[in-house]
C-alpha cells in the first residue's frame, strides 16, 4: 500500500538523506508464522486463548477467529 504514496515517501526520505533515489517493495507476506511455546496452548481452546493473547498486546492486530492453525 505505501508504495501508492511512492512520490511521496521518496520526498520525505530524501529530506534526510539525499542519498536515497529509489523505493522499491521488499517483501510481501501471504501468512504469518510464529512461534509459541506449545505446551502453554495445547488444549482445546489454545489457539482462541493465543489470538486473544495477540490483539489484546497489539490494538491495532485482528486475527480472524478460524485463521490460525498449528503446523
Amino acid at each position: 500500500m505505501l508504495l501508492r504514496f511512492k512520490k511521496e515517501i521518496l520526498e520525505a526520505a530524501r529530506k534526510d538523506d539525499r542519498g536515497i533515489i529509489y523505493i522499491a517493495v521488499n517483501e510481501t507476506w501471504a501468512e504469518l508464522k510464529i512461534l509459541v511455546p506449545y505446551d502453554r496452548y495445547r488444549h482445546p481452546n489454545g489457539l482462541t486463548e493465543l489470538r486473544e493473547q495477540i490483539e489484546a498486546e497489539n490494538p491495532a492486530v485482528v486475527v480472524p477467529p478460524l485463521s490460525m492453525k498449528w503446523m
